[in-house]
């Protein structure tokens, strides 16, 4: 069987934030520490209330590296977020 080789460096979005903290059982209080940004603003990048710039994606980088979030987990929560948006979800 033919090993699938994933991408380096995974498309991040705002989207993925709730989802990644989840995955490692974390509160925006116990995230704030992994992605150096206070929980309010994590809370607001959540609920798309706040533009999520390339400030947000790199200290998001530095938390999922911070939580050894794999590959596969990104790509797994990436098909998670789509299969909800396709169903009509939040």
């Amino acid at each position: 069987m033919e090993e699938k080789r994933l991408p380096y460096k995974q498309p991040l979005d705002y989207r993925m934030i709730k989802h990644l903290r989840f995955a490692r059982n974390k509160t925006l209080k116990e995230f704030e520490g992994y992605m150096n940004v206070h929980k309010s603003t994590i809370a607001r990048l959540e609920a798309g209330k706040l533009e999520f710039t390339e400030h947000y994606e790199e200290k998001l980088r530095e938390a999922i590296k911070r939580l050894r979030i794999s590959n596969s987990e990104l790509i797994y929560i990436r098909e998670l977020i789509n299969a909800k948006k396709q169903r009509g979800y939040k």
